[in-house]
């Protein structure tokens, strides 16, 4: 399993859905204030990962700062930009258009495989 360190996450956030199956996605924020869900596309605003499994309303651990565990959506090399997929996990990308949710600290060979990413998220 992938290790990470502590890092920066923001208080006062909920799901904004039922998030009991998506620990280690990428979220955005809702239209709902201070709620999140999943990204759904590279181009979202991606605010970090979610590190809990809550239910909607609940509270939404999410790191936006340090090293963070994320599920890949296909293999990815060590190294390579990351944006959220269309199902939330990470991807690569070389898109200027995509939203970055960091860097691949580890490969990965397979869908759903667990690896650390350096948070750095912005614009491409």
């Amino acid at each position: 399993m992938a290790t990470y360190s502590e890092g920066l996450t923001i208080p006062g956030l909920v799901a904004g859905q039922d998030l009991a199956n998506y620990q280690y996605y990428v979220v955005k924020f809702a239209s709902t204030a201070n709620a999140v869900i999943i990204c759904s596309a590279a181009t979202d605003s991606v605010l970090g990962i979610l590190c809990n499994d809550p239910a909607a309303t609940e509270e939404a651990l999410v790191q936006c700062n340090g090293v963070a565990k994320a599920l890949a959506e296909a293999s990815v090399t060590a190294g390579e930009w990351l944006a959220p997929s269309s199902t939330g996990r990470v991807k690569t990308t070389t898109t200027s258009n995509d939203d970055i949710i960091g860097k691949a600290l580890d490969a990965s060979s397979a869908a759903g495989d667990l690896i650390r990413v350096l948070l750095t998220i912005g614009n491409f």
